[in-house]
C-alpha cells in the first residue's frame, strides 16, 4: 500500500471516528433537550427517525437558539460520521480492486 492511501485511509478513519464519538455526546443531548420541551421525534437518540430528522436539518424549523446550539454540531458530526465511513470504505474498496 502506498504512503498517500494509507495516509488518506487513516484520515478518513479518524474523521468517521470523530463523529461517531461526538455523536454520542451531542445526540443524547439533544434529545434530551427535546424531551424537556415536549417535543420529541422517535423514541431515543439512536432511532432511526432522529437521526434522519437531524441530518436533514429539521430542527431549526422549531425556533429554538439553544436546540440550534445543540444539534448544529450533532449534525456536523453525524454527516462527518458518514463521510468518513464512505470515504473509509470506498479507499480500501480500491486499493483491493487495484491489489487484484
Amino acid at each position: 500500500m502506498q504512503m498517500i492511501t494509507m495516509f488518506l485511509l487513516l484520515l478518513t478513519t479518524g474523521v468517521g471516528l470523530s463523529g461517531i464519538t461526538g455523536y454520542l455526546i451531542f445526540g443524547p443531548l439533544v434529545f434530551r433537550h427535546m424531551q424537556d420541551r415536549d417535543s420529541t421525534v422517535g423514541h431515543h437518540a439512536f432511532s432511526p427517525a432522529f437521526l434522519g430528522y437531524v441530518l436533514r436539518g429539521d430542527f431549526r424549523s422549531q425556533g429554538d437558539n439553544n436546540l440550534n446550539g445543540l444539534a448544529t454540531p450533532a449534525q456536523l458530526l453525524l454527516w462527518s460520521c458518514i463521510l468518513g465511513g464512505i470515504s473509509s470504505f470506498a479507499l480500501v474498496a480500491v486499493y483491493q480492486w487495484q491489489s487484484a
